[in-house]
């Protein structure tokens, strides 16, 4: 019996070692079509379909399921705005843009975290 429990806490250490690590992309959805970005020195890249184009899709939840189903898992959201503008007395005016983000991740091998992390240093 105490083989066996050696044997199981081994195989369990084992296997939390092999773990994939974690990759992170930023989504913004704009125009019916998503860009992600990776914290690469690229800009964030338009996701295209099997013929080249970029995907549209009928609505957010429409991208969102996608996302999913190519492995992503939703982490979070970040709401920015920009904008600006005055309220006084007698009134006033404003013009701001809100834009939404959603952080994803998936597992993916240490290598491809690795090239990843090693092109999303800034070089000035």
């Amino acid at each position: 019996m105490r083989k066996v429990f050696v044997l199981l806490a081994v195989l369990l250490l084992t296997a939390q070692l092999a773990c994939a690590k974690k990759l992170y992309v930023e989504m913004e959805y704009k125009k019916n079509s998503i860009k992600l970005d990776d914290g690469t020195d690229r800009k964030p890249q338009t996701v295209k379909g099997t013929d080249g184009k970029d995907l549209k899709f009928n609505s957010l939840i429409g991208a969102l399921n996608y996302m999913s189903l190519q492995g992503w898992e939703l982490v979070d959201t970040k709401s920015v705005t920009t904008g600006g503008g005055f309220v006084g007395a007698y009134g006033g005016a404003s013009s701001t843009s809100t834009t939404v983000y959603y952080i994803f991740c998936k597992e993916v091998p240490d290598e491809e975290l690795e090239e990843t992390v090693a092109n999303s240093y800034r070089k000035d």
